[in-house]
């Protein structure tokens, strides 16, 4: 069915997602420096699937995904990984509710990992390579599904594009060193995207009315506001097979005029709305609603103090843990202006619960502080590391405002 637009990569690595996919590259890198091919190893490239540890910063699931042996890598270029999952039993591709795990012009899973060079080089041991978070994929059907890993190796400067899963028709494979599969069993709690999913769609309507008191939140629709959910409404679409689109096309477009129409008349009652939705739906459609929110309250360039109250408050009435918005609220702001935000606003826009007592906004503070210089130190010339600036300056005047 659908997709669910979820957010991604938390800015700088903060995320537990970012850091549970990039670890991976990171493990590559470290076993093949350490490996030696004067052995002359020859044993064939195998992959295994198995269960991560939980993190307890973590609210997901994951398993990793291993690699050992000898990739018969002959030339000095650097090599990269593809990873592709199918459902076996249909053969219908396996979609991504994160960006960081999509094809670049679909929700279709694909991750893609940088070995560098890997001339005459191995994995003598298993060393993870990519990971899976079952919660973030939705396949054609739910239910404990057997899935086919296949890995594309490949020289990196000619990574081929991939559709919906698959090479195109007469797609060059100039560049393709070889083709890996790996089958096992992943139980898929997201509903598939074969089936009809009531309670998704009631999420997905909630989801538009929410995203409209948002960009109302100001007194008015700005262009880019309403550019950004229907492109939301489009993605989902675009994920939707042919026999269900029309139907979600309307009820959707019929929630967008309706919700504009509602709140021109008066507010829409957010705690109502939320309730609704509390106990349905999947964390991933949750998380997709806030991402929704997010990206609306970013579209015109400004972080706006009763938008950002709106969304902390959507997040709390829905369930999902402020402190994981926080930092995808993160992401936005530094690509926005937060000069524009007065005094009365540094509470919105630093997460501070005007409730706590001074102690403890004085130690979020030096905590935001940490972050963000840490931020600003990495950053090259250019608007985000001016916006990250500008949040440092709206730390020091938390800390007058405060001390």
């Amino acid at each position: 069915m659908e997709l669910i637009f979820l957010f991604i990569l938390i800015f700088f690595g903060s995320s537990i997602v970012s850091a549970l996919f990039q670890a991976g590259g990171a493990g590559v890198k470290t076993v093949f420096e350490g490996g030696s091919f004067s052995d002359n190893y020859s044993n064939k490239l195998q992959f295994k699937v198995e269960k991560l540890p939980k993190d307890k910063d973590s609210i997901y699931e994951s398993f990793g995904v291993f690699s050992k042996g000898n990739p018969a890598i002959t030339l000095d270029h650097p090599a990269m990984m593809i990873f592709k999952l199918t459902d076996k039993k249909t053969g219908l591709p396996i979609l991504s509710t994160f960006e960081l795990t999509s094809e670049e012009d679909s929700r279709v899973f694909e991750h893609a990992v940088s070995l560098g060079d890997m001339q005459d080089k191995y994995w003598p041991d298993w060393a993870r390579v990519s990971a899976l978070i079952p919660e973030s994929l939705i396949g054609p059907h739910k239910g404990t599904r057997t899935l086919e890993l296949r890995c594309f190796l490949w020289y990196e400067h000619l990574k081929p594009e991939f559709e919906q899963g698959f090479l195109p028709e007469g797609a060059s494979f100039k560049g393709a060193i070889n083709v890996f599969k790996h089958e096992f069993n992943l139980k898929l709690d997201n509903a598939g995207y074969m089936e009809l999913d009531d309670e998704r769609l009631q999420v997905q309507i909630a989801s538009i009315k929410l995203a409209i008191s948002i960009a109302m939140a100001d007194g008015s629709l700005d262009k880019s506001e309403g550019k950004e959910i229907k492109k939301w409404i489009k993605g989902i679409l675009d994920s939707t097979i042919e026999s269900q689109k029309n139907e979600i096309k309307e009820t959707l477009n019929a929630a967008l005029e309706d919700a504009y129409k509602s709140v021109k008349k008066q507010p829409i009652n957010i705690q109502q709305t939320c309730n609704d939705i509390k106990g349905i739906g999947s964390s991933a459609d949750k998380f997709d609603l806030i991402e929704l929110c997010l990206d609306v309250m970013a579209a015109d360039g400004e972080a706006d103090k009763e938008e950002l109250k709106q969304i902390e408050m959507i997040s709390s009435l829905i369930g999902i843990d402020y402190d994981e918005i926080s930092k995808m609220k993160d992401q936005r702001l530094i690509k926005l202006d937060p000069s524009s935000s007065s005094n009365s606003g540094l509470e919105e826009i630093l997460d501070i619960n005007p409730e706590w007592g001074n102690e403890q906004i004085n130690k979020h503070i030096l905590t935001q502080y940490g972050k963000w210089n840490g931020r600003l130190n990495s950053l090259s010339e250019g608007i985000e590391r001016e916006n990250a600036q500008k949040m440092l300056d709206l730390i020091a005047e938390a800390r007058r405002k405060y001390s």
